[in-house]
């Protein structure tokens, strides 16, 4: 990789780009959350959890005790901020650093009984092998029946262009690069974009069984997030346009 993608977050949330994007969760997954949550219980993993765009009302509307983890400090930093209150309280724990960081930091404590990777976050982690090691991290850390809810982007619907460029460059097939400006600064950013079958095959291969996918949203979800219109006729389309004309694919899966 020619850039440090923790770096790049950092300024990727310092600058308020990110917030200004994506002001809060994508709703129709947030309530996927709540059932799932509901149903297999309240210990939970943010696996990329950024500055709490799903921890913040996962704390707010239900009683999960939330271990949030990212590789930005900045993330990290803004998350405890502002939910101050939970870190006291001992519902929320924080953790910051690469996998073996979150392994030691839940080494002590009781497997989860859900595990959530939203917006992407797989498809941010560089290269197959990586993004298996975490997957295969993941499922070590979930009770027996435990469960996984992942989104990855739809690559017949995402950056045409870069994915253009990408071949240009040799990169691993589905791999982009692109970029974000914030406050005249350039944030360079790495994507993996999915097939259908490649998502599936990587929860396989790491030890999931796929209880059911359907979309993340049809709709480009920074739009979707914003506009209570747009929300609306997202959530009418994801029930009856084709997956594969999905923006995102989302997955829920078991140990």
């Amino acid at each position: 990789m020619l850039f440090d993608i923790a770096e790049n977050y950092n300024h990727y949330f310092a600058s308020r780009l990110y917030d200004q994007r994506y002001p809060r969760p994508n709703p129709s997954c947030l309530a996927l959350i709540v059932d799932e949550i509901r149903q297999q219980g309240s210990r939970v993993l943010d696996f990329g959890c950024g500055n709490g765009r799903y921890a913040a009302p996962l704390l707010e509307h239900t009683d999960a005790a939330l271990v949030a983890y990212d590789i930005s400090p900045e993330a990290i930093r803004e998350l405890s901020q502002r939910q101050t209150a939970h870190l006291e309280s001992g519902r929320l724990q924080p953790v910051l650093g690469d996998l073996a960081a979150l392994r030691e930091a839940a080494k002590s404590s009781e497997r989860f009984d859900l595990a959530i990777m939203m917006f992407g976050v797989l498809g941010h982690i560089a290269s197959r092998a990586a993004r298996q090691e975490a997957l295969t991290i993941l499922r070590g850390l979930l009770r027996p029946g435990g469960r996984l809810i992942v989104t990855v982007p739809n690559i017949q619907r995402r950056f045409l262009k870069e994915q253009i460029a990408a071949r240009q460059r040799n990169l691993e097939p589905g791999d982009i690069l692109y970029r974000r400006r914030a406050n005249d600064r350039t944030i360079h950013m790495y994507y993996h974009l999915y097939t259908l079958e490649e998502f599936q095959q990587e929860l396989e291969q790491a030890g999931f069984h796929l209880v059911r996918m359907r979309a993340e949203s049809v709709l480009p979800e920074s739009g979707v997030v914003k506009s209570m219109p747009l929300r609306w006729l997202d959530r009418l389309l994801i029930t009856v346009a084709p997956l594969r004309h999905a923006y995102g694919f989302l997955a829920v899966a078991e140990t």
